[in-house]
């Protein structure tokens, strides 16, 4: 390889169009959670924290770690993958797995306001964990319907943060 070869093939690296994309991706992110708390009704209470603070501070973060993401990548500072991602074989997806979670979340986007909260997490909860290999049928369903009433009774009860209640009509 020539000198003038060697000037030519570093000055015209490849464009980190993943790393550009990861980093941008997180600013978008980062000002909609912000501006989503910026959005909410001022608190009434006396600490001054309300629906909106922990959005204003996750969204401020992210932008920051976005920026300084922006920062690193055009200083050519690029993510390195780790030595097991290079040979991750995509033709040994579990496709139907992945299908059955991504269905469990459209299952609880479109039933959680009729049936309600409880029955809808624990319907989700049980098909993801039987999607990802847990195969004690009762044992899951227990477990599902158990995480759902207390993550139901600790939001609505201890919180006083509602969450829909569905057919059950707490």
């Amino acid at each position: 390889m020539t000198a003038e070869s060697a000037d030519v093939a570093s000055t015209h690296r490849p464009i980190p169009w993943g790393d550009w994309v990861v980093s941008l991706a997180l600013l978008g992110i980062g000002v909609v959670v912000l501006l989503d708390g910026l959005n909410q009704a001022a608190s009434t209470s006396a600490s001054g924290v309300g629906a909106g603070f922990m959005p204003k501070v996750v969204g401020v973060l992210l932008i920051a770690l976005s920026l300084a993401l922006v920062v690193q990548v055009a200083r050519g500072r690029l993510g390195e993958p780790d030595e097991s991602e290079g040979d991750v074989d995509v033709r040994n997806t579990r496709w139907v797995p992945l299908a059955i979670c991504v269905a469990a979340v459209g299952v609880f986007i479109a039933a959680v306001e009729p049936l309600g909260y409880l029955i809808v997490s624990s319907i989700v909860f049980w098909l993801t964990a039987w999607a990802v290999g847990a195969r004690h049928i009762i044992r899951t369903a227990i477990i599902a319907v158990a995480l759902s009433l207390v993550v139901y009774l600790s939001f609505t009860r201890l919180l006083d943060i509602p969450l829909p209640a569905g057919i059950l009509g707490f």
